[in-house]
């Protein structure tokens, strides 16, 4: 009596369990819809495994607004800084094999990389590199848009004064990731991509999923979108901050379909399909910390974050959480892996206003996997974005009152072009048409604006473009022979007339 007993009873547990998988799905996809209509996002999309299956693998909204095209599984969007896991995980599997050290001077592999400060070319390894621990800022607008090839951009390294001692804190650099980047090319002969394609996309069956850059963009690539200055109008992003020489730092796209064969293999320490593609110990060590990224911490419910190789290490309600985010260009993603639960997801969005959403959009889906209070992240960085939004206003206001009015240039308006070089931000063209001054700066290229004296700025025209402001400067003559301006949010930095 008791086998049977067993017997009829098994089948109800297993359905009570599959029962419960499907209530959280329905609790995730409302919670989906929900942050599409909090934040008025186009797009989203999300996919979950568990173990070797996936259990949740969805799109919501449009991929394009205009053309009403929804997004599926098979949507590509960039994922951006989430890259940075290709990366670690190469040099990790390159160490494995014997074929370069993390831990010995980085430029054993790059011996024309300099630093600014000696010292650091005797010092900086690829695991410094690869945990952000170098103490260099983040000289973000060298790479923004721009056309440099990688051994031109690891050049410009010697220019990036470092702002903290070696290894004395964290400070996110992409730009070293690139270096390291150009190490696995070094030591392989094969470029980054290749690297990728054929130790990673081609083994795992990732065969949607691609570089930005390189060849035409697929059709079924999403658009994103930002709000225009003054009027609240969605439009399409034209802008591309993405340039060839980021790409080991975050130019990969794909699609949720190929995002799953890769958290599936992060789940199995590097099998997939019974296959073992990348060492378990490649995997382990992606995983080891080395930096401790959030000193302060500002919620109770997440402990300080810990960076470790492409992934940040840290609790969520006593959870161990690794996981890591991407921003580019208006897409923002997360991916995330509970190892004690052998899940991992991946999410992400195309909406520039809800960047900030990045960092917690997964943890209200882990509440729900995990049966739990869901915590309303959303609310939270809502009421700080709405917070943030009210006092760019007052910014705004007040930089407009601080302009001088019925003043003018000092020269006339030919005397001001021509074109200003900066070794380490390449050269800003100011022409002459009809009258009026031009920038051309990387592919930005704008009518420029009077202010006042002698400072101009460009105007957003709704295309997503970034705003400059252009100060002229003048030497001992009187002439103008200089450009101070802030390269895409750097700091302030002269630009020297050439010609």
């Amino acid at each position: 009596m008791k086998k049977l007993i067993f017997i009829f009873l098994f089948p109800l547990l297993v359905s009570a369990q599959s029962k419960t998988d499907q209530e959280k799905f329905l609790q995730i996809d409302s919670y989906a819809n929900g942050l599409l209509s909090e934040w008025d996002i186009p797009g989203l999309a999300l996919v979950i495994v568990r173990k070797d299956q996936v259990i949740y693998s969805k799109g919501y909204g449009f991929s394009d607004l205009e053309n009403k095209i929804p997004v599926s599984s098979s949507t590509l969007f960039p994922i951006a800084s989430n890259s940075k896991l290709f990366t670690s995980t190469l040099a990790a599997q390159l160490a494995f094999e014997g074929k370069l050290d993390l831990d010995i001077p980085a430029r054993r592999y790059l011996p024309d990389l300099n630093f600014f400060n000696p010292e650091l070319n005797y010092k900086v390894t690829l695991r410094d590199m690869l945990s952000h621990r170098t103490g260099l800022p983040a000289y973000d607008g060298i790479w923004v848009n721009a056309s440099f090839k990688r051994p031109e951009l690891i050049g410009k390294v010697a220019y990036m004064k470092p702002s903290l001692g070696f290894r004395e804190g964290y400070i996110y650099n992409n730009i070293m990731y690139t270096s390291a980047g150009v190490a696995i090319e070094a030591v392989t002969n094969k470029s980054w991509e290749e690297n990728v394609s054929e130790r990673i996309f081609k083994p795992l069956g990732m065969n949607a999923s691609g570089f930005t850059g390189l060849g035409e963009k697929p059709k079924n690539h999403s658009f994103s979108y930002f709000e225009a200055e003054n009027s609240n109008k969605i439009k399409p992003r034209t802008f591309v901050s993405q340039s060839e020489s980021l790409a080991p730092a975050g130019n990969i796209y794909s699609s949720m379909t190929d995002m799953s064969k890769w958290l599936i293999t992060q789940v199995n320490g590097g099998k997939f399909n019974g296959k073992q593609v990348l060492a378990a110990e490649a995997i382990a060590e992606t995983m080891i910390p080395n930096a401790i990224a959030d000193k302060r911490g500002r919620y109770d419910e997440l402990s300080n974050s810990i960076y470790a190789l492409g992934r940040i290490l840290q609790t969520y309600k006593g959870t161990k959480m690794i996981s890591h985010t991407g921003s580019i260009d208006g897409f923002y993603s997360n991916l995330t892996y509970l190892p004690k639960d052998s899940i991992a997801l991946f999410i992400v969005h195309n909406f520039m206003p809800a960047g900030s959403l990045r960092s917690v959009m997964n943890l209200p889906i882990i509440d729900i996997l995990k049966d739990r209070e869901i915590t309303d992240w959303s609310g939270r960085y809502r009421k700080d974005y709405l917070e943030t939004v009210e006092r760019n206003k007052k910014n705004v206001d007040e930089i407009n009152a601080s302009q001088i009015k019925n003043t003018f240039p000092s020269h006339q308006a030919s005397a001001y072009t021509g074109t200003y070089n900066h070794p380490v931000y390449g050269k800003i063209m100011i022409s002459l048409e009809k009258n009026t001054l031009q920038i051309q700066y990387r592919s930005l290229n704008k009518m420029l604006h009077h202010w006042h004296y002698d400072q101009f700025i460009t105007m957003d025209e709704g295309d997503g473009f970034p705003d400059l402001r252009i100060s002229f400067l003048t030497n001992d003559k009187g002439d103008i022979d200089r450009i101070s301006t802030r390269p895409f949010g750097d700091p302030v930095t002269e630009f020297i007339r050439v010609k």
